[in-house]
Parts: structure tokens; C-alpha cells; sequence
């Protein structure tokens, strides 16, 4: 009795060293499953957090179509710098196309970030809530239907340029930092119940063409907003209980 008594620490000892390595292994395997690489457009099928490792550049086909679709709830895409190319202008009237594009009954709390888009329909489309895009520069194609951010969440420190697109940014939510120039629609259409802080919405200036600058549903807090060359009006609240505190946004003839 004894004798077993004392082979029991030794027993133990090995134990743990066997099983050491295989839960380091677990670990180091579940490290590697994230972030997962992005090398080509495709559609994003499972929650987790992607990367760029490459610019893209997407061929539409006759209907257009989207560079990345994503599919599945959860889904954090990081550009990493990088940037996607679409189409640009191909003929009057070019097919639709989406660099990156979360529909409302697939996409719930999407987060795209820190890289370039250029050259498509529509930039950024999230019809899913809780979204946040940050960290993006846009540049639309020409036409009215041209937007290139839309989304529910959060947007802020995007920059937008149209030249001359349709719209700069649609969202709804929490709108900060953003800078969007150059658009024949509106630089910025807010849905009711946003926050709207630290924005700027330059159009056209001299074109023969009357862009909103910002254009806000009350109720909404609208704060510290710029607003200028926008022939269609500047800052233009629809509805009653904004709060329109310290926005430079001169009236428009």
C-alpha cells in the first residue's frame, strides 16, 4: 500500500506532462483561425474577423455584382490598407456594382475598416444593424444613383468623394468626422434618431446643380456640422426636435 502510495505523484506528474502539449496545440490552433485572409472577392459565409493581404479588383458581369458579400452575422473586415478597384465608368448607364455589401436579412453587426474603395456603384452597403465603418476613402463613380457609404451603426473618420457621385454618405445612427465633397444628390442624409457630430459636406460650389449638404430627420442631435456650396441648402432638418447647436452651415440664395 505504501508502494502505491508513492507512485501516485510520479503518475500525476506524467499526466500533466502528456496532456500539456496537446492543450497548447488547441491554443495555437485557435489562434490560427483568425483573422482570416482575403486574397480575392468572394462571399464571407461564417462570423469572424478577415483581412486584406492584397489590393482587389473586381470584373462585374452584365448585372454588375459585388466584390464582397457577406452573408453571415458577426463579420469584422479589416482592409489593412489595401484597396478595392471596381469598374469605374464603363458606359452611360453601367451595371450596379457593390465593393462590399451585408443585406438586411444576412448581415447584423458588421464592422469594415482601414483601406480604400474605388471605382463602384455603391462603396460600403450594410442593411443590417449594428454596423460600424471607419477609416475608409471612397471614391464614387459618376451618376445619381452613385453612394458610397451606406449603413446603421457607426460611421466616422470616412472620406468621401463623389465626383461628382450621387450621394456621400446614407446612415443612420452615430455620424462623426466625415468629410464628403463632390456629389449631385446629397452629401449626407441622416435617418431619424442620429447623432451627428463634427461632419463636413463641401458640394459643387458653381455647377449648375443643387446638392444638400446635410440632410438630417428629427429628431437628431446635428452638432459642431460644416456645410458649404451645397445649391439645394447646406443643413436642411426635416421634421421637429433636432438639435442644431454650433454648425457652420451659411444659407443658401
Amino acid at each position: 500500500m505504501g508502494r502505491l502510495t508513492a507512485f501516485i505523484p510520479i503518475l500525476l506528474a506524467l499526466g500533466a506532462t502528456i496532456l500539456a502539449p496537446r492543450g497548447g496545440a488547441q491554443a495555437q490552433d485557435r489562434r490560427e483561425k483568425g483573422p482570416f485572409e482575403i486574397e480575392k472577392c468572394q462571399t464571407i459565409d461564417q462570423p469572424g474577423s478577415y483581412k486584406l493581404v492584397n489590393n482587389l479588383t473586381f470584373t462585374p458581369g452584365p448585372a454588375g455584382g459585388v466584390c464582397l458579400l457577406i452573408t453571415a452575422n458577426f463579420v469584422t473586415i479589416d482592409l489593412s490598407g489595401f484597396t478595392i478597384s471596381g469598374p469605374g465608368i464603363r458606359e452611360f448607364a453601367p451595371p450596379t456594382t457593390v465593393a462590399i455589401e451585408a443585406r438586411e436579412d444576412l448581415g447584423t453587426g458588421i464592422s469594415v475598416r482601414n483601406g480604400s474603395i474605388l471605382g463602384f456603384t455603391t462603396g460600403v452597403n450594410l442593411e443590417g444593424f449594428g454596423s460600424i465603418v471607419e477609416g475608409l476613402r471612397v471614391l464614387c463613380t459618376e451618376g445619381i444613383k452613385a453612394t458610397g457609404i451606406k449603413a446603421t451603426g457607426i460611421v466616422r473618420g470616412n472620406t468621401v468623394d463623389g465626383r461628382p457621385g450621387g450621394t456621400g454618405i446614407s446612415a443612420t445612427g452615430v455620424v462623426t468626422g466625415n468629410a464628403v465633397t463632390e456629389f449631385l444628390v446629397t452629401g449626407i442624409s441622416i435617418g431619424q434618431g442620429s447623432t451627428v457630430i463634427g461632419n463636413t459636406a463641401a458640394g459643387l460650389g458653381g455647377i449648375n446643380i443643387e446638392p444638400v449638404g446635410i440632410a438630417v430627420s428629427c429628431p437628431s442631435n446635428v452638432t459642431d456640422n460644416t456645410a458649404i456650396f451645397n445649391g439645394g441648402g447646406n443643413l436642411v432638418l426635416s421634421g421637429d426636435g433636432c438639435n442644431n447647436t454650433n454648425n457652420v452651415a451659411p444659407l443658401t440664395p
